[in-house]
């Protein structure tokens, strides 16, 4: 079960095995055994990749009610600019560096802290 949701999660996502591994610390090729389930990964890279995807654990090992459910977040998007994100559903279309950033977003221990990091960056370079 862990190798299967390993693979629909990050596609739903919209990353690439690359940009997983990258985050994990680990190679490619480690990663892709993860999903092909020849190796399982450790308990910390687990925790990482629950908290990139935004699930429990237990969901993404299939030990819990909600694993038939997976999902990136349920949760309202009301604090987004529509204009910065027109196409929220859509990480496909990201480039490599935008996805990295969701990847680093999604691992924040202060996630309000690191918007507002963003926001100020955003609006320094966009000043008129």
């Amino acid at each position: 079960m862990l190798y299967e949701n390993l693979k629909r999660l990050r596609k739903s996502c919209g990353f690439r095995q690359e940009e997983v591994a990258r985050v994990l610390g680990v190679d490619r090729s480690a990663y892709s055994y993860y999903e092909s389930g020849k190796t399982e990964p450790s308990v910390t890279n687990l925790i990482k990749i629950a908290r990139m995807f935004k699930v429990d654990v237990d969901v993404l090992v299939g030990n819990s009610e909600y694993a038939t459910a997976l999902a990136l977040n349920n949760e309202p998007a009301e604090e987004y600019d529509s204009q910065l994100c027109a196409d929220l559903d859509s990480l496909g279309k990201c480039s490599p560096q935008e996805r990295v950033l969701v990847a680093m977003l999604r691992q924040a221990q202060d996630k309000e802290a690191f918007i507002s990091a963003v926001k100020a960056q955003y609006e320094a370079e966009n000043k008129e």
